[in-house]
């Protein structure tokens, strides 16, 4: 016990140098103040893609990012580079990348975004075979798919595409090969501020995202465990034990979730649609920590009136890696006037700030911390101060308070339309 003891005072003396030294860096980032730090589409594509079209190194980034995902390309002679391309059914390539090489040999890769948003039904299927209107083989078809920590797509999302199809899929994540790609750009592009500092920028925001961030605290810490075998031992129990309060605190954050806004929302007739069961609850969280599919979008949805003709319309707060919040419709079909109803809130939600033209929801927003109002509240990352946050009631019931108020502020906007 002793040697736990200071092992303890070892960490502890490790955290303390490294928060007066984090405490003293400069924490400007131009990316998190212009748009959502988890806009796939409006800023990560966009970002990667004008990367890659850069007019002076925009095809050595290119290079770089085929040997990181592990794709050979020989003796390229033309590159389109799109975003946000076009297919049928209203799909939209997250960034698609049409090579010729010097034998007229053609390659398309199909790069799917997924940081934020779940997999539609037959995605992916969809994209390929857009690929393949277009004339190009199965051969020349390379599918990368793209998480913040490398997940595996749903099955929802691989729905439809051959055995053979669904194991080329490459995964790939922010957290490893995009971070590690964009540290090998910098050295490209070392004497060259503009696009070096914004490099610099951008690694730092998928560092925080990913939670990759503090390597050189990372391997201090390394280093002491190593030191011992006690230590070893220590950190494996430590392990456990910390995913075990990762569970019991999201559920508290639930449960405390779930009594104030069910109490707020009688006011506006908005019922809790299926009575909090925490049992439930339990099993859902324990699957967000311990499985790596098929483990995320459960949380609350409250009943808000029956559409005639169309279906129920709810108000759902939900959970992916963030917690986030908004309106849809429970329906057989999507008929023209259900797509009235989109058309009718469509102005109202964009100007409230929401993600809308999704299959699931006729808009979505992240929910933000009070304690840092520009900071989704995250639990896959899920840092010391969410931690210390949550384990303090009197900060948890301040966070609950102003999610609450996200929330009302809304239908207090939206209150003619329901």
């Amino acid at each position: 016990m002793e040697e736990y003891k200071i092992f303890f005072e070892k960490v502890s003396l490790i955290n303390e140098k490294y928060k007066l030294v984090n405490s003293q860096k400069e924490d400007f980032n131009i990316f998190s103040i212009l748009r959502d730090e988890w806009d796939e589409v409006n800023l990560h594509s966009r970002f990667i893609g004008e990367l890659f079209r850069n007019k002076n190194y925009g095809n050595k980034f290119i290079e770089i990012f085929l040997e990181k995902i592990e794709v050979e390309i020989q003796d390229i002679e033309n590159i389109e580079i799109f975003t946000e391309y076009s297919v049928a059914q209203n799909g939209r390539i997250d960034i698609l990348i049409k090579f010729i090489d010097k034998n007229k040999d053609k390659k398309v890769l199909i790069v799917e975004n997924k940081i934020y948003a779940g997999d539609q039904e037959e995605q992916l299927k969809r994209y390929y075979n857009a690929m393949k209107k277009e004339g190009y083989k199965n051969e020349e078809i390379e599918i990368i798919y793209l998480t913040l920590n490398g997940d595996e797509p749903s099955k929802d999302s691989t729905k439809g595409l051959s055995d053979e199809i669904k194991n080329k899929i490459k995964i790939i994540s922010y957290k490893n090969e995009i971070i590690d790609w964009i540290e090998d750009c910098i050295k490209e592009v070392a004497l060259v501020p503009v696009i070096r500092e914004t490099l610099f920028q951008y690694e730092n925001l998928l560092k925080k995202l990913t939670g990759k961030g503090e390597k050189n605290l990372r391997n201090e810490l390394k280093e002491l465990v190593l030191s011992n075998e006690k230590y070893v031992e220590a950190v494996y129990s430590l392990s456990d034990i910390l995913t075990d309060i990762k569970e019991e605190l999201q559920l508290k954050f639930w449960i405390k979730l779930e009594e104030k806004l069910t109490e707020v929302l009688k006011k506006y007739n908005i019922t809790l649609d299926k009575e909090f069961n925490k049992s439930e609850f339990e099993k859902y969280i324990k699957n967000y920590y311990e499985k790596t599919r098929d483990n995320k979008y459960y949380g609350l949805m409250y009943y808000i009136k029956d559409i005639e003709g169309i279906g129920k319309l709810y108000l759902k707060i939900e959970i992916d890696w963030n917690i986030y919040y908004g309106f849809g419709v429970i329906i057989k079909d999507k008929s023209e006037s259900f797509k009235k109803i989109e058309i009718d809130l469509e102005e109202e939600l964009y100007n409230l700030n929401f993600k809308i033209k999704n299959t699931q929801w006729l808009g979505w927003k992240h929910l933000y911390n009070i304690e840092n109002i520009n900071e989704t509240i995250n639990f896959r990352v899920f840092d010391r101060e969410l931690i210390f946050q949550l384990n303090d009631d009197k900060r948890l019931e301040k966070m609950i308070d102003y999610i609450v108020k996200q929330i009302t502020k809304t239908l207090d906007v939206l209150k003619d339309k329901f």
